[in-house]
């Protein structure tokens, strides 16, 4: 009886990893080659229905969020099911030393102001590049001003780079608009499975569990042009697409870590509030493949000049 039940438990699945997918700065109106501003989103959004995906944007007023064209596009996402959520109006960075506490605060108050009546919207905020106060005072008076508010903080389990494949693709089809896409797209595929490797096993250090993950990501024409690759190669890996309120129900997603200067993606916040942080070190040690590294924008911006992209 025993070795039929230890047969059973070797060959029964292992649980889905479970991951939650966020775009940040939406909606990002900076003029593309390629794919406009607006067919960006259409395209997202198709891709997200045909594949039964829900998502959690992080809007600026910024980047498109105060026009007119901005908000009908967001509320275009909240009609369609997906959630909406603050991400300052003027995508500050609050480690910054001209950056007061007060004036991030209004900012904050202002970016609130575009979405709330929308529907999706719900009450989290992401700090813009994931920086949470470069001193005490700014760190614990900006949790407090969560707290009072009712805020939950929009952490990331799964921080990328995304923004800087972009980047390097809108300057290529700039020069070259006819470019082949395919060796971005396979980049950006390695790039997005280093990075969630990566992090996933951080966390399971930290957490001494798995946790649902919430991937950064950005409302940008390389996901307009990819985000049903991205998709569908996690499906592949064996990864589960949840939604965003499921992932953050987690209580990992309610710590505010103590650590400074504040901010960056989950384990790395705890991992440096217990002054633990020789996981990285560790990583990089027993890397046996170079793609093992491409969670690093140093190496992933090396790669993009080997490959001349």
């Amino acid at each position: 009886m025993l070795k039929r039940l230890l047969i059973l438990l070797v060959t029964l699945p292992l649980p889905a990893q479970k991951v939650a997918l966020s775009l940040d700065d939406a909606p990002f109106l900076r003029p593309a080659p390629r794919l406009a501003a607006p067919a960006q989103h259409q395209a997202m959004l198709a891709v997200l229905k045909a594949r039964k995906v829900q998502a959690i944007l992080f809007t600026n007023g910024v980047n498109g969020g105060d026009t007119p064209e901005g908000l009908a596009l967001l509320r275009a996402w909240g009609e369609a099911g997906h959630l909406l959520a603050n991400h300052s109006y003027s995508h500050w960075d609050l480690n910054r030393e001209d950056v007061t506490l007060e004036a991030y605060e209004a900012d904050v108050l202002k970016g609130e102001a575009l979405i709330r009546d929308l529907p999706g919207f719900t009450k989290r905020y992401r700090y813009p590049f994931l920086r949470a106060g470069s001193t005490v005072t700014k760190r614990d008076g900006f949790y407090a001003f969560l707290k009072a508010r009712g805020d939950a903080i929009g952490h990331v389990s799964i921080d990328t780079a995304d923004w800087l494949l972009d980047e390097r693709l809108r300057k290529r089809l700039e020069r070259e608009p006819s470019a082949d896409l395919a060796p971005y797209r396979d980049l950006y595929l390695k790039h997005l499975w280093a990075c969630a490797r990566f992090y996933d096993r951080w966390s399971r250090e930290v957490f001494g569990r798995e946790i649902p993950h919430v991937i950064l990501m950005h409302s940008r024409l390389l996901n307009g042009l990819f985000l049903g690759d991205v998709i569908d190669f996690f499906r592949a890996k064996g990864w589960v697409w949840i939604g965003p309120g499921e992932a953050f129900q987690d209580p990992a997603y309610a710590l505010m870590p103590k650590n400074l200067p504040g901010g960056e993606a989950l384990a790395d916040a705890v991992s440096a509030e217990r002054g633990d942080q020789g996981f990285v070190k560790a990583w990089r040690a027993k890397a046996t493949d170079p793609d093992d590294l491409l969670f690093s924008e140093r190496r992933l911006t090396e790669r993009l000049d080997q490959l001349g992209l």
